[in-house]
């Protein structure tokens, strides 16, 4: 087994996460790991810490942030077929329930990661969540609220705009929590970074108390035998020579476009503009590999746009990856 460091994010007040688009009426599906990294590293530029942003995010992988609800710590279904058998419900209606999980309690997951096979029954399947047992106690860890707001205009003479806005709320009893593999002094670096970004929070409308949290930190072990497939919990870019190691066709991936706006640069100027986009491999992706994942961090940063103040806009595509036995 492999222990890694769980970073909990608790006490979540609502969250908002921008979907790179001119809309408020959804909020992304998930907190992924690039946009984590960049805001530790956005915070360690506020603390002076400008010269070596790379090297840090070159130092460390995370995992995008999954939901814990309670005692349960969920991890994401991996891509395709799963050996999981409703052994209460028959073939057909099995099936359909099947398509509807989303994520997977870690202990289950583990057993099927490891080439096992899951039998459970159809009461373990709530609301898109695996659990181990039967638990009637057992509540969705979050639910999206879309409220109507209105937008002030800054110019005498113009109409309110009303807009709705997607909030994601969480149960007091749940929130998300992130791996990493960092030790030491960085990861004792990432826990005081961590703390900083609860305090300002993350995501879209910080500034009204949306995305902030307590940071709290445990481990968790997660199977480690020895395989050429691999599953990403986090998402990866990979090295130009690391495509000839990767056998595609026997692996299953699906890949997610990232870009948005530069809303995190400490100038207000650069807030409207638009980042460079890439295609990341997403979480949950199975690949087959002759060559461990190493990934590249990039950097989005505008290129037609002259300004002396433009800085680097780096995004982490270093991947963290889970050895897995899946037929």
């Amino acid at each position: 087994m492999a222990t890694y460091t769980i970073i909990k994010l608790k006490d979540m007040s609502p969250l908002h996460m921008g979907t790179g688009k001119e809309n408020y009426d959804f909020s992304a599906s998930q907190l992924q790991s690039d946009t984590l990294s960049a805001a530790l590293a956005s915070i360690r530029v506020q603390q002076g810490e400008k010269d070596d942003i790379a090297d840090f995010l070159e130092s460390f992988s995370l995992s995008s942030a999954f939901p814990y609800y309670a005692e349960y710590y969920f991890l994401p279904r991996p891509l395709g077929k799963i050996n999981v058998f409703i052994d209460d419900c028959e073939e057909y209606t099995s099936r359909k329930k099947l398509k509807t999980i989303r994520f997977i309690e870690q202990g289950l997951w583990s057993e099927l990661i490891s080439g096992k096979d899951v039998h459970i029954q159809s009461n373990q399947l709530k609301d898109g969540f695996l659990l181990p047992v039967s638990d009637s106690s057992f509540k969705k860890p979050y639910k999206s609220i879309v409220n109507q707001r209105v937008a002030v205009p800054r110019a005498d003479g113009q109409d309110a705009e009303p807009f709705f806005f997607d909030w994601t709320f969480f149960d007091k009893e749940a929130g998300l929590y992130c791996l990493t593999d960092a030790q030491g002094e960085l990861l004792d670096e990432l826990i005081d970074l961590f703390h900083i970004l609860g305090e300002n929070g993350i995501g879209t409308d910080k500034n009204i108390g949306g995305g902030k949290f307590t940071v709290d930190k445990t481990n968790i072990s997660l199977p480690d035998k020895k395989s050429d497939t691999h599953m990403l919990l986090s998402l990866y870019i990979p090295q130009n020579e690391e495509m000839c190691t990767l056998d595609l066709t026997n692996s299953r991936f699906e890949l997610i476009q990232r870009g948005g706006y530069m809303a995190g640069s400490m100038e207000n100027d650069f807030w409207h503009l638009r980042k460079k986009s890439i295609y990341m491999f997403q979480s949950g992706s199975i690949l087959k590999t002759s060559q461990p994942l190493q990934g590249k961090i990039v950097n989005l940063c505008p290129t037609d746009y002259n300004d002396n103040r433009m800085h680097p806009v780096y995004r982490s595509g270093k991947p963290l990856t889970v050895p897995v036995i899946i037929e």
